[in-house]
C-alpha cells in the first residue's frame, strides 16, 4: 500500500477516535486566566480542550483539532466543548458563579462550525438553559470560509444573543483583515509567536500596529504566550488590554480555576 494511503488511513482512524471520545468519556477541559494589564488582576478565562487522560494514544490539540476540521467533526467537537463548559460552570457554587459574572469565558470555535447550518440552532438550544456565563467565541485561524455569508450571519446572530466574537491569533492562518472588516468582532488576540518576537524592533512594531488597529476599531486586545516580565512590560506600554501565558498563570483544572475566581 502506498505511504500516502497508509497516512490517510491513519488520519481517518484518528478522526474516528475523536468521535468515539466525544460519545463516551468526553474531552478534558482546562481553564487559563486572562490578566488585565490595567490592574494585574483577573479579566476573563479561556477554555482549552485536552485529550482525556483515561484514553490511550494521547494527542495534542494541534493534532486532533485540525483532524476534526478536515473530517467534518469541528461542529461536533465545538458543541461538545461548549456543553461541557456550561455544565462545569453550573456545577460551581453560586458564589463562584456570581464572581464570574463580570468576566467572559472564552471558547474556541472553528470556522467550519460557524458555516454549518445546524450550529447556530444547537448553540441557541444550549444557551437557552439558564443560568449561563458571559461568553466569548474565539474564531480559530486554521480553517477557511467556504461560505463567508453564512459565517457572518451566524456570528451576527450569536452577537445578538450576547455572545462576543474574538479573532484568535490575528494575522496568522485565515484570521486576516478581511474577517476583521466583515465580522462582528469584539476582540483581537495576538499569537504567541508574535509575543515571542517582542525582543526585536520589528516584532514590537508589528504588535504595536495590530494593537493600534484594534483600538481604532474600538476592540480589546489579548496577547497570548507571555513568558517573561519584559514581554508583559512591553505589551502594557503598547496598550494591550489582557494577557495570557505561563508566566502569568498556566492552564488550570476546573476546581483550581474556581479557587482563582473566588480569590479574586
Amino acid at each position: 500500500m502506498p505511504e500516502c494511503a497508509v497516512s490517510e488511513l491513519g488520519k481517518i482512524d484518528s478522526a474516528t477516535r475523536i468521535r468515539d471520545v466525544i460519545r463516551s468519556v468526553g474531552f478534558d477541559l482546562v481553564f487559563q486566566p486572562k490578566v488585565a494589564f490595567s490592574h494585574g488582576k483577573l479579566g476573563g478565562i479561556e477554555v482549552l480542550v485536552r485529550w482525556p487522560e483515561v484514553v490511550s494514544g494521547r494527542q495534542a490539540p494541534d493534532q486532533f483539532v485540525p483532524l476534526a476540521e478536515q473530517h467534518g467533526l469541528a461542529p461536533m467537537l465545538d458543541l461538545h466543548v461548549l456543553e461541557r463548559t456550561l455544565r462545569t460552570w453550573r456545577s460551581w457554587s453560586a458564589l463562584t458563579r456570581l464572581c464570574w459574572s463580570p468576566f467572559p469565558i472564552s471558547v474556541n470555535v472553528s470556522a467550519m462550525s460557524v458555516q454549518d447550518e445546524d450550529f447556530l440552532r444547537s448553540v441557541t438550544w444550549l444557551l437557552a438553559e439558564s443560568p449561563r456565563p458571559k461568553l466569548m467565541f474565539e474564531l480559530t485561524e486554521t480553517a477557511p470560509f467556504h461560505n463567508p455569508l453564512a459565517a457572518a450571519q451566524t456570528l451576527e446572530a450569536l452577537s445578538g444573543r450576547g455572545v462576543q466574537v474574538s479573532l484568535d491569533d490575528f494575522c496568522t492562518g485565515f484570521n486576516n483583515h478581511e474577517r476583521l472588516d466583515t465580522l462582528p468582532v469584539a476582540e483581537l488576540k495576538i499569537d504567541r509567536e508574535d509575543t515571542a518576537k517582542l525582543d526585536t524592533v520589528a516584532g514590537i512594531r508589528h504588535v504595536g500596529q495590530m494593537i493600534e488597529q484594534a483600538k481604532a476599531a474600538g476592540l480589546t486586545v489579548t496577547a497570548e504566550g507571555i513568558e517573561s516580565r519584559d514581554q508583559w512590560k512591553t505589551l502594557r506600554t503598547l496598550g494591550c488590554d489582557y494577557g495570557q501565558g505561563y508566566w502569568l498563570c498556566p492552564p488550570l483544572s476546573a476546581s483550581d480555576a474556581a479557587e482563582v475566581v473566588q480569590g479574586y
